[in-house]
């Protein structure tokens, strides 16, 4: 068997000098660290976008919606206990 191949069908076992392992490892940590502050960039545009779009739909629904007008505010029940004899 040749060294230069895995014991895996299918795959290949390949050299890589150490700088071109290290400038990988370095763009993949480049790229992690992109995708963290665009996602932390859009979060401080999008949270408080959301919070103050539900404020004024909050503003908006109770303007609408107002108060239910009251007939009165006692209400007057009268329970009584029935007995059933099956």
């Amino acid at each position: 068997m040749k060294p230069n191949y895995s014991s895996y069908p299918g795959g290949k076992l390949i050299r890589m000098p150490r700088w071109a392992a290290a400038l990988l490892l370095i763009a993949a940590v480049l790229l992690g660290l992109i995708l963290i502050i665009l996602a932390a960039g859009l979060a401080l545009i999008i949270i408080p976008a959301a919070f103050s779009l539900g404020m004024i739909l909050r503003q908006r629904l109770r303007r609408t919606t107002g108060k239910a007008p009251r007939q009165g505010d006692i209400i007057d029940v009268e329970c009584g206990i029935v007995d059933r004899k099956r």
